[in-house]
Order: structure tokens, then sequence, then C-alpha cells
């Protein structure tokens, strides 16, 4: 399931940012902490690192990809795989 950047996702991303390693804006770290943080036994499980849990919550909600959970670890779950394999 691949899912592209929403709506926001350039009005979200700053100038700066390094476009491989999309970051939320600071208002919205709680929300990839949160996310991670309820995705995190199910993406380990997965065969995912907590750094890679948390680079990839951080992607996710800086891309406006969304906030839903179940989404989020599908995601997560085919974005960790190709990640390796490269």
């Amino acid at each position: 399931m691949e899912r592209h950047p929403g709506p926001l996702a350039d009005e979200k991303l700053e100038p700066t940012s390094d476009p491989s390693q999309p970051e939320p804006q600071p208002a919205e770290v709680e929300s990839a902490r949160l996310l991670a943080n309820q995705a995190r036994e199910v993406l380990r499980s997965r065969g995912l690192d907590d750094e890679e849990i948390r680079r990839l919550a951080d992607e996710y909600v800086a891309l406006d990809i969304g906030e839903d959970l179940d989404a989020f670890i599908e995601w997560a779950t085919e974005r960790g795989t190709a990640d390796r394999s490269a």
C-alpha cells in the first residue's frame, strides 16, 4: 500500500529540510511520538527497531500522510522492509 504525501506536505516541510529525512513541525512532534509509541510493539515484532520506528513516524506525520494507527503500521512495515532491501 503506497501512500503519497498529503496536501499539506509542501507547506509543512521547511525549505532547508533534507528531503530524505522529513521532520514534523515542532507542533507535530508529539503526534509523531504518540504514533510511534502506539505502533512500537507491532512494528518491533515485524523486525523494525526503535530508531526506525521513530524515523518512520516522523516522516509519516511530516509528509501529512495521516495519523491513523493501522495505516501507519502498514505503511511503516512496507517502508521499513523496502529501506532494508535497498
